[in-house]
């Protein structure tokens, strides 16, 4: 992976742990792994989902002709893909690919139907696609980030995805560009988010 020295990722969750941009770190997170497991109640790094943002009363409500009852964790509320969603999923990864013809790493998560009251079992394919560029005289160092989701159960017509990473930047330095298409998820058309970091040096 290009620019790979800057960037370390956890299996957790897909977590970005460490981004360095002059030898200092620009995400706020834990120097090692352990902590992500039982503190980061701030998802410092996750990859979330299944829906990231916060559903009303944990209930979906109208899809597949019916209403699915969520894992609550906020109030009445399910924040984030609830208390056990994707961020605290251990990933299969990360692992050195090529994404359209760049160097990569990829992280996989199979989410089975009724996780979290989830309907329907989907695959979770996180790419991390790193490189250096210069920019009109300033080198930069860019992260982008690609999602796919994929139905892959026969267990439901449809189901409901929106995938984020929750990075948060410490440099007030940084310029962050971001670009998504989020759609429902069918077995017919997975869902597809694009996220652009950029990261001066």
């Amino acid at each position: 992976m290009s620019a790979e020295d800057a960037f370390t990722f956890l299996p957790q969750g897909a977590i970005i742990q460490e981004f360095r941009v002059a030898g200092h770190n620009i995400v706020q997170g834990f120097p090692t792994a352990e902590p992500y497991k039982t503190k980061n109640s701030a998802y410092f790094g996750e990859t979330i989902g299944r829906v990231a943002n916060r559903i009303k009363n944990a209930e979906i409500q109208n899809l597949n002709g019916k209403s699915y009852k969520l894992t609550a964790n906020n109030g009445p509320n399910a924040l984030h893909g609830g208390p056990a969603g994707w961020g605290k999923r251990i990933f299969d990864g990360p692992t050195p690919v090529n994404r359209n013809g760049t160097e990569a790493v990829q992280f996989k998560y199979l989410s089975k139907d009724g996780e979290e009251g989830y309907p329907g079992t989907v695959e979770l394919r996180v790419w991390y696609i790193a490189s250096k560029k210069n920019d009109g005289g300033v080198d930069k160092t860019q992260l982008e980030i690609e999602y796919e989701v994929e139905l892959v159960g026969d267990e439901v017509e449809e189901t409901l995805v929106s995938v984020t990473n929750h990075r948060q930047v410490t440099n007030a330095s940084c310029v962050i560009c971001s670009s998504s298409c989020r759609t429902t998820a069918t077995s017919t058309f997975p869902e597809r988010t694009r996220s652009r970091a950029l990261k001066l040096l």
